[in-house]
């Protein structure tokens, strides 16, 4: 491991509630919603999303969004300490029963979630329970890849990058375990186009892929921060689909299901999505 890696790492774990998470924050917050980074994509994002706002309501989502970004990354760095202490910031799970069926089905969950919440501490409450794999998008930077790939692994989180071949996420399945997907950044030239907002863009088919291929549930998965290291964890039913006249078709809609999942996550918690991404590439952002 890399000597900068160990450092970060040695630092996090120095990082718990109280005094010293909430001056880490204070430190990171203050310039990052001074300079707005990204801050006019977001904007434009929250435009298209919510367009019946105000201008004040909106602003509101976008700062909200920045404090979001920094309590994901202190709480991740908190659980370095002891990654068992992340069952005592979920004071509240909503629709257990919809898991416990889906496991006890035996053919594996797809779980559907977003960059929403504390989205890292959401897969790693479910890999305290079950086995777990989430498909990510590895940093460029060999830096953050290999620490961000060390701190997931100390909280029982395994990866696999997007480009690897889809067989081991039907593996993954066929073990019964949890296979998490995150389809709610744009799918550029690999997406198919699907409604997102009453947008027609590109959009990551995965879950659809992998249900239509193994039957797998499709479960939406959410984590939202009552306040930093305190969250409700809501559980929705499997998504319900079956299959049309051909396989593209009946993927299309399994798509358009899950996008609607997700465009019902960010509005339980608006300020808590990552608005930074270029999600609507087929329209300008300038």
């Amino acid at each position: 491991m890399d000597w900068k890696v160990k450092a970060v790492i040695a630092f996090s774990k120095q990082i718990k509630p109280g005094w010293r998470a909430n001056a880490l924050a204070a430190s990171l917050l203050l310039p990052l919603k001074l300079v707005k980074p990204r801050g006019r994509v977001a904007m434009k994002n929250i435009d298209i999303a919510f367009p019946e706002l105000s201008a004040k309501e909106k602003k509101k989502i976008l700062m909200e969004s920045y404090d979001n970004i920094v309590w994901t990354g202190i709480e991740t760095m908190a659980l370095q300490r002891d990654p068992e202490i992340r069952d005592k910031w979920v004071c509240e799970v909503e629709g257990k029963e919809h898991f416990f069926e889906a496991m006890a089905a035996g053919k594996g969950i797809i779980g559907l979630a977003g960059h929403i919440g504390n989205w890292e501490l959401s897969a790693s409450i479910l890999a305290s329970g079950v086995k777990i794999t989430a498909v990510v998008r590895n940093p460029d930077n060999e830096f953050y890849n290999e620490l961000i790939e060390a701190m997931r692994e100390r909280c029982g989180i395994k990866t696999i990058d997007k480009r690897e071949p889809m067989t081991r996420g039907i593996s993954v399945l066929r073990h019964n375990e949890v296979f998490g997907l995150m389809p709610d950044q744009h799918g550029g030239r690999e997406g198919i186009m699907s409604q997102f907002f009453g947008v027609n863009t590109s959009t990551i088919p995965g879950p659809a892929v992998f249900a239509y291929l193994t039957g797998a549930p499709i479960i939406p998965i959410q984590i939202i921060r009552l306040e930093p290291f305190k969250f409700r964890m809501i559980i929705d039913a499997p998504l319900k689909w079956e299959k049309l006249g051909d396989r593209d078709s009946t993927i299309l809609d399994i798509t358009n299901k899950a996008n609607k999942c997700i465009e019902n996550m960010i509005r339980r918690a608006p300020g808590q999505w990552l608005w930074q991404h270029r999600r609507f590439k087929e329209l300008p952002y300038d």
